[in-house]
């Protein structure tokens, strides 16, 4: 079982034990499965953070032309109906899904959407999603759902036990980044058929740090003391210290 109290300390270390960086890390959560049939109970969901990323994931929105100027001013990209239609290299469409983290769409569009896009989005995990808000009917405001998508994540487990998802940066307080993993923690282990008697380990990472194990007796391997270190000398300096053999002896009086 995870704590708070465990989480905050083992961040602690995670950020200690890092080197600095000239860029805000993010910080990675993994959490180890098992005894659960993926079959039967796959995991798939969406998560709401508590508390905001300070890098905030970019959203496309896929609208009808008449939609376009209203949609610009909530969204990072806006494709319109008649630029959609254009869009056929499955590399651009790649780089599309690569660059953004979430689609929003039109309920409308969501045929076509699924002709230009549904091979290269979908293994992505990245098309347009009704169980999270992500379509729209025409014209719906997109601010709500676009605000709801910079401060959520997904979670899915499919085929091995496992997932490691983005929680936090670096540079957030610790309060907001103890607070969000185990918000995420929560809403997973709830979700599972045993709930935390499913979960195997969780673990705690920065982008280039070291994975460390929530919740380890041992957070770190410690220096050994001043006093070990005297201790660890001790059996040297006393053979210096011992009487010379007989046999030393018989040399001298030679």
């Amino acid at each position: 079982m995870v704590n708070k109290d465990q989480v905050k300390k083992t961040l602690e270390q995670v950020k200690k034990n890092s080197k600095k960086r000239k860029f805000a890390q993010a910080v990675d959560l993994i959490i180890n499965f098992k005894n659960i049939d993926l079959k039967k109970n796959p995991i798939d969901l969406f998560i709401t953070l508590p508390n905001s990323f300070t890098k905030k994931p970019k959203i496309c929105a896929i609208v009808g032309d008449e939609f376009i100027k209203k949609s610009e001013g909530d969204c990072d990209k806006v494709i319109g109906k008649t630029e959609l239609e254009k869009w056929n290299d499955v590399r651009q469409v790649k780089k599309l899904g690569r660059e953004y983290s979430f689609f929003v769409a039109q309920a409308n569009l969501m045929g076509l959407i699924a002709t230009k896009f549904g091979r290269t989005l979908g293994p992505l995990a990245k098309m347009p999603n009704p169980k999270f808000g992500g379509v729209i009917p025409p014209g719906a405001e997109l601010k709500p759902v676009v605000d709801k998508f910079r401060k959520s994540v997904r979670i899915m487990c499919k085929n091995e036990l496992i997932i490691k998802t983005k929680v936090a940066y670096e540079d957030m307080e610790d309060d907001q980044i103890t607070n969000n993993i185990m918000h995420i923690y929560d809403t997973i282990s709830n979700s599972l058929p045993h709930h935390e008697h499913n979960v195997k380990s969780t673990i705690l990472k920065l982008t280039m740090g070291k994975p460390l194990l929530i919740g380890a007796k041992k957070t770190s391997e410690e220096e050994p003391s001043e006093e070990k270190k005297v201790e660890e000398k001790k059996p040297k300096e006393e053979k210096l210290l011992e009487k010379p053999s007989s046999k030393d002896e018989e040399k001298k009086d030679e």
